[in-house]
């Protein structure tokens, strides 16, 4: 992944400091994305989002429980942004687990009325991305939570591009048998894409309707526990 113009400038600031403060000021001045960015070019193995789950790298703590964490994003695209995401690694959203998924939405959708009212915003943009080049700059799943004002500077149009009836026709019936194959066979990806079947154990586990006593004392216990401010210090 090539580094941006902007990101190698501020690189070149950082190195310019005596090693003791190169640190301090590599998490003052970029964003968790560009500092998991940089770990992945120079070939480090270890996820820079696991590391902020596990504790190792100082967040400002939303809200977190045994399987999810929300913090705040350290460069926002408005004051009050939020970056949720799962603390077990899964580099795209299809591969993680349908009770996690269920989870993980269900406090996406929590935080993103707790940044609503907290901030007063007139609004509240939710994104995730999955593959870089869909613009996902981190390879862990995360969306973010983001407020939005009148004339703001945050931008998600795209030109539409021209397709024919037909086009239409041909995608929509592709989509809805993947579709169906998914929801009914369970499926969840590699990181290459390829579809493999959950495990026994997951599939079991949900009952009727894709719920399981598991997952409800899960959603149970993150609903008692949302929201709470925390903050990790470095």
């Amino acid at each position: 992944m090539k580094l941006s113009e902007n990101l190698q400038k501020k690189i070149l600031e950082i190195k310019k400091l005596s090693p003791e403060e190169q640190e301090k000021a590599a998490h003052e001045l970029l964003t968790e994305e560009e500092i998991a960015m940089i770990m992945e070019q120079q070939g480090q193995t270890a996820c820079f989002f696991c590391q902020v789950a596990g504790g190792q790298v100082p967040v400002k703590i939303i809200y977190e429980d045994d399987f999810i964490i929300a913090f705040l994003d350290k460069k926002p695209a408005n004051l009050g942004h939020v970056i949720v995401m799962p603390k077990e690694h899964y580099a795209v959203l299809p591969q993680v687990p349908s009770d996690r998924a269920a989870l993980l939405m269900n406090v996406v959708k929590a935080i993103s009325g707790a940044v609503f009212d907290a901030t007063g915003a007139k609004g509240v943009t939710i994104l995730q991305a999955n593959g870089a080049l869909a613009g996902q700059t981190v390879p862990h799943v995360f969306f973010h939570v983001i407020p939005r004002f009148e004339d703001d500077k945050v931008k998600t149009e795209w030109k539409a591009v021209e397709v024919s009836d037909k086009q239409m026709d041909e995608i929509q019936k592709k989509i809805v048998e993947k579709a169906k194959s998914a929801v009914t066979k369970k499926q969840v990806y590699d990181i290459s894409g390829k579809p493999i079947e959950e495990t026994r154990s997951e599939r079991s586990s949900d009952g009727p309707r894709g719920t399981s006593s598991a997952r409800e004392k899960a959603e149970k216990k993150s609903k008692e526990k949302l929201i709470k401010v925390k903050s990790r210090l470095p």
